[in-house]
């Protein structure tokens, strides 16, 4: 009889323990709506309450949106696609499907189909912040600045000043040539606490760009990074303490994904330092390998390709 025992409180264990989780999450719809926290199991659990066939259209088409997101996060952008054309086809009227494709194809480098999707978004709910963020993006990538600003001041004033949206609109400022209208924007997302480091570089660039010595500000800022590993090699080399090639060097050691943006990052802002200097060819060095790497939907590409332009003439 002993040994019986163990096997009986174990089997009222779990009894116990499964309870709380049925009454937690209903069904595969449940978690795949709320979301994991980790993008493989979110795709299994949608997956698992698409092929459950008892949901009604529009639910189903929630569950294809959230699985297209999902997939989209993990770099299954043609997935992500599928996705969110079965949501559409179901659900005209789903806002979050023509945003989140419209994510898909600014990823891809193609804006002027991701601005449309972003519209279409805005259409069906004009109050939705993060697809005039979005647009707003997009838009910089068009070269459509004062309409990327317009989109940007909607955002801010939807989402509680939105501190993405003043980063980016900070360097719409920078890239439009309006340096005193950036510092201020990327100051009071940094004070905001959201994180973006790169925010140091663009301010210390229009403090330059104004005739402004710029190093205090740049230091000032780079305190407040304590154990920020990137991008401090970048810092450091427009502080003159480390050269560009150390910058450089610091930039690939990263796995393939993260290697690829920080070298991107490294070229732009390394080619920007060297145009602040007047050297001409240096930048337009740079600034062509940015162009090399070919991360379409980096910012830093974006300004490379305002940059040779203004190089060009």
């Amino acid at each position: 009889m002993r040994g019986a025992i163990p096997f009986i409180v174990l089997g009222a264990t779990l009894l116990i323990i499964s309870l709380p989780l049925q009454a937690q999450f209903k069904n595969h719809a449940d978690i795949c709506i709320a979301g994991t926290g980790k993008f493989e199991l979110d795709i299994s659990f949608c997956s698992l309450a698409i092929k459950s066939g008892t949901h009604n259209e529009l639910s189903q088409a929630s569950l294809f949106a959230h699985r297209g997101r999902a997939r989209f996060e993990l770099g299954d952008h043609q997935g992500a696609i599928q996705d969110f054309d079965a949501a559409l086809e179901l659900n005209p009227g789903s806002a979050m499907a023509h945003n989140e494709r419209g994510r898909v194809y600014h990823k891809a480098g193609n804006n002027s189909q991701a601005i449309i999707e972003y519209t279409a978004a805005i259409k069906l709910f004009p109050q939705y912040g993060a697809a005039y963020r979005n647009r707003g993006t997009a838009k910089i990538f068009r070269g459509k600045m004062q309409e990327a600003i317009a989109d940007f001041d909607t955002a801010i004033a939807s989402v509680n000043h939105d501190p993405a949206s003043r980063i980016l609109r900070g360097i719409t400022h920078y890239l439009s040539g309006n340096f005193d209208a950036a510092i201020p924007d990327l100051s009071a997302a940094m004070e905001l606490g959201y994180p973006y480091p790169e925010a140091v570089l663009w301010i210390y660039l229009s403090e330059k760009k104004l005739g402004r010595d710029g190093k205090a500000a740049l230091i000032a800022n780079a305190e407040d990074m304590a154990g920020a590993e990137w991008p401090r090699p970048l810092i450091n080399a427009y502080l003159g303490k480390t050269t560009a090639q150390a910058a450089l060097e610091a930039a690939a050691h990263e796995n393939s994904t993260i290697h690829r943006r920080r070298r991107t990052q490294a070229q732009f802002y390394l080619g920007a330092l060297a145009h602040l200097n007047n050297g001409s060819k240096a930048a337009r060095q740079f600034y062509e390998t940015v162009i090399e790497l070919d991360a379409v939907d980096a910012i830093e590409y974006a300004g490379t390709a305002l940059a040779l332009k203004k190089l060009a003439r």
